[in-house]
């Protein structure tokens, strides 16, 4: 814990049930909520059972809906220089986006945090 900078945790749940959840009414960066979790659900891998990836994709009505209708370019997955998870990716349309999650530090710019 030493070399943490922000430690997000739920007093009522996530230090007892071993559960992490997120408030989807506590996201304020000037876009639609619902496309900043559909965003945060493309950059994560649930298959990888890691906590935060697993909250995220389960605040969607339905965890398949993440990928329909995109064409994965390439995916970074998390690592401790980085500190970030993104995927890169053609919509429908073969227009080109990028979904970064991670350290607010490392994903410092509209462009890494979201495009659409």
């Amino acid at each position: 814990m030493a070399g943490m900078d922000v430690l997000c945790s739920d007093k009522t749940g996530t230090l007892t049930l071993n559960k992490l959840s997120v408030d989807k009414n506590l996201v304020e960066v000037g876009v639609d909520a619902d496309s900043v979790v559909l965003m945060a659900a493309r950059a994560s891998r649930p298959e990888n059972q890691d906590a935060i990836d697993t909250a995220i994709v389960g605040m969607l009505a339905d965890p398949r809906e993440t990928h329909p209708g995109i064409q994965q370019v390439h995916f970074l997955p998390f690592n401790p220089t980085d500190k970030r998870t993104t995927l890169t990716y053609l919509d429908g349309d073969g227009k080109m986006h990028r979904a970064s999650k991670g350290a607010p530090e490392q994903v410092n710019s509209p462009h890494n945090l979201f495009s659409m």
